[in-house]
């Protein structure tokens, strides 16, 4: 029945036209990756603040594109021309599929380009045509049913669904950074903020090999692309850590953590460092010690900073990384962890441990996957 898919966003439409070619530009390759991945087939448009996918499969290119970020909504639509005629025809075809005896319905128009008629006449034509021909009466303030019409030049598409996207922007067209991710609540879901704000992400995990790849995979869902990462075995580096760091050792491994996500910022060319990090959570995530941890290394992104536990776990359950968490416990976390630290004397305590030799011993290339 539905021979193409609007696609729709917001953000881009609000840039400068340099701007907005770019990012429609990268939205299209996204939309074209994403579609090559589900073996679906559809010719991509781009035209006056609008694409659309000409397609045999339509409503399902309109479902495998909800988690492509940059596009706000979707709708499976039948394309037709921009005469009344026309439209009522198409329009009535359509609303005696969806619309049930005894429902209440609407008709919205939209309308671009120069034609000899309004978007109210449209809208009468059409509400008239399906008066006549379907048991159904017109509610305009809460319909059960809406048929919708866009006409832009001399096309015409009448869809009756509009299907809510990630929004955001386009992935990849804010550069790269590199995100902290754990197997924990927090960090996938800052990740994924950065992500749909537009930022390619590089993966980086102290642990071992397999703990996050189920979050991966569900980030990469929503990116298209796969997610290179870097995996730290870090038991042995902790050890040394705790044991001659006492109250501080959250502190100092954190600043360990962002030193090597750091030099790896540097062999990526990002643009910085990503953490999961929110105000007041733990002992280390006080302001007084996340200024001492953001000393060593810079720019860190927080994105849940200002968010209570109730809303990222609402998020987490959204994006899909909810049930892969786990409750994050640290074998090496001391029994009483510093909320205040003073940055002399951490800077005392690495000198004694020597934690930027222990930093320059690992190889990250050997790391990378």
């Amino acid at each position: 029945m539905y021979t193409s898919v609007i696609v729709r966003y917001d953000e881009i439409f609000l840039k400068s036209e340099f701007v907005k070619r770019q990012f429609e530009g990268r939205l299209v390759e996204n939309i074209r990756l994403r579609l090559r991945e589900g073996g679906l087939e559809g010719k991509v448009i781009r035209k006056r603040h609008r694409i659309y996918i000409k397609t045999e499969d339509a409503e399902r290119v309109a479902d495998s594109l909800r988690k492509v970020f940059g596009i706000a909504s979707v709708s499976s639509a039948i394309e037709t021309g921009a005469e009344i005629e026309e439209i009522c025809r198409v329009g009535l075809d359509l609303a005696e599929r969806v619309i049930k005896r005894g429902e209440g319905f609407a008709v919205r128009v939209k309308r671009t380009g120069k034609h000899d008629f309004s978007s109210k006449d449209v809208e009468r034509a059409l509400g008239s045509k399906i008066l006549e021909n379907i048991d159904t009466f017109v509610n305009l303030s809460d319909p059960d049913k809406t048929i919708f019409v866009e006409i832009s030049g001399r096309d015409a598409f009448i869809f009756d669904r509009k299907i809510r996207c990630v929004g955001g922007l386009p992935y990849k067209t804010q550069g790269k950074v590199i995100a902290l991710i754990s197997t924990g609540i927090d960090s996938p879901v800052a990740s994924w903020m950065m992500m749909r704000r537009g930022c390619e992400i590089v993966a980086l995990h102290f642990g071992t090999e397999g703990e996050i790849e189920d979050i991966l995979r569900i980030l990469e869902e929503f990116s298209g692309y796969e997610i290179k990462r870097y995996i730290i075995p870090h038991d042995g580096i902790l050890g040394v850590i705790s044991e001659n760091s006492g109250e501080y050792t959250c502190v100092i491994c954190k600043r360990m953590m962002l030193r090597i996500a750091e030099k790896i910022e540097k062999i990526e060319n990002a643009h910085g460092i990503v953490t999961g990090e929110n105000l007041g959570q733990v002992a280390s995530q006080t302001l007084e010690n996340l200024e001492v941890i953001s000393e060593v290394a810079g720019p860190i992104y927080r994105p849940l900073i200002g968010m209570d536990k109730n809303e990222i776990i609402k998020m987490a359950r959204e994006i899909g990384t909810y049930d892969l968490s786990k409750k994050v416990h640290c074998d090496f976390a001391p029994r009483k962890p510093a909320t205040r630290s003073r940055l002399e004397e951490i800077e005392r305590l690495e000198e004694r441990i020597g934690i930027e030799d222990i930093i320059e011993e690992i190889d990250l290339e050997c790391l990378k996957g």
